[in-house]
């Protein structure tokens, strides 16, 4: 878990940041997100397609990763909008479904789920912290003039997680480890189960929401404190506010889900996102900006752990790797494709301004919010009458 979330905490935050220094505006920067997102319409499905169908998930890992690698390599010689186009899709494509795959390997081998889960994210959330704290106190003026180095470090970390991929539990594929004797024809109507299940299909609308305003939070945050005179050097300490703040949220998620249940858990990260994205689109004290990032960490905590821990219980074992990647597709792919589309056609009506992107990030947050709060009973319903099956 911490050597995975370490190759993200390397990179994904300062990308914004690396291609604005290499020239890139606002638009260019918000066409190359959207690009990316799109790649999640298709490469999660396929990567859940091969996890629960062919290929042990503990090896994809190995193939995943160094995808990642390659496509770190590619980036840091790019320099053209059309070669960084390229390469920071193929990387959205290789690493981004790795951050819920990982959760789908923890739930085939936690006992119980819902109890231990959160412990073992919070590992993550430290391997997030382990590279990004570092490289964001070095990124300061006079220091260092280029972010470029950073993805060198996720290349490194990239082959770390390569390496440590060789010592995971085996995971056989779901529909292997009922039906060891041709059971893929099992792995359809399982996932018609899935895609025709109301209460899943509304945790992927609601996740679309939440995604699609987190996309636009985790990419134009930083631009926005830094445009409000924040010095570079400090925009890495503000970040790691919220991340530390993960980690330690992490070890209370277990009594929040005995004490509350799925879904109250799910729409209080989301009335944190509300806040928190009403709070960039309205006010310009950087101070209250930059501890705003506690509402970050219970975001990740509350809505995007707990919908991963959701989905699981609403999937048949045959498809519980499918059922993390959609989320993928809707969290990584359409959600932000959308969102940034829109969010770089606001900034240019409004001449650069982030303020309406963050504007609109609210709105899509308060869907969210009304979606959980509509269907919320019923979601964590389905989500208790099934008790999903342990890796054996």
């Amino acid at each position: 878990m911490a050597a995975q979330f370490a190759v993200g905490g390397a990179v994904i935050p300062f990308v914004t940041l690396l291609l604005r220094d290499r020239g890139l505006g606002v638009g260019d920067i918000s066409l190359i997100l959207a690009a990316s997102s799109s790649a999640m319409l298709v490469f999660p499905f396929i990567w859940g397609m091969l996890a629960d169908r062919f290929i042990p998930l503990d090896r994809l890992f190995i193939l995943l990763n160094l995808g990642a690698c390659g496509s770190l390599a590619l980036l840091a010689r790019e320099t053209s909008f059309a070669g960084q186009l390229v390469a920071f899709t193929l990387l959205t494509a290789f690493l981004n479904p790795n951050f819920m795959l990982v959760g789908a390997l923890a739930f085939h081998h936690l006992p119980k789920p819902q109890e231990q889960f959160g412990k073992v994210r919070a590992w993550g959330s430290l391997g997030w912290i382990i590279p990004f704290l570092p490289i964001s106190l070095w990124v300061a003026p006079g220091r260092s003039a280029k972010l470029d180095f950073v993805l060198y470090v996720g290349m490194a970390m990239g082959l770390v997680m390569a390496a440590v991929s060789w010592k995971l539990p085996h995971t056989a594929p779901g529909a292997w480890h009922r039906h060891p004797h041709g059971g893929h024809e099992r792995y359809g109507p399982a996932l018609r189960r899935l895609l025709t299940n109301g209460n899943y299909v509304t945790l992927l609308l609601a996740y679309f929401f939440l995604a699609g305003s987190f996309s636009l939070l985790t990419f134009y945050s930083l631009p926005l404190l830094e445009d409000l005179g924040v010095p570079r050097a400090w925009l890495g300490p503000a970040q790691a506010i919220g991340v530390v703040f993960e980690f330690a949220l992490f070890q209370w998620q277990p009594v929040l889900l005995r004490r509350w249940n799925y879904t109250a858990v799910i729409l209080a990260g989301a009335l944190a996102l509300l806040v928190r994205q009403w709070l960039y689109a309205t006010i310009s004290d950087v101070w209250v900006l930059s501890f705003s990032y506690v509402l970050v960490g219970a975001v990740v905590v509350l809505s995007f752990a707990g919908t991963s821990l959701l989905a699981n219980a609403l999937a048949g074992q045959e498809v519980r790797s499918t059922a993390q990647t959609l989320l993928v597709l809707a969290g990584s792919g359409l959600g932000p494709m959308f969102a940034n589309w829109a969010g770089g056609r606001l900034s240019a009506v409004f001449g650069g301004s982030l303020r309406p992107v963050f504007a609109f990030s609210t709105v899509l947050a308060g869907l969210a919010v009304a979606l959980l709060a509509w269907r919320g009973r019923r979601l964590n319903q389905a989500g208790h009458s099934r008790v999903p099956a342990t890796a054996q």
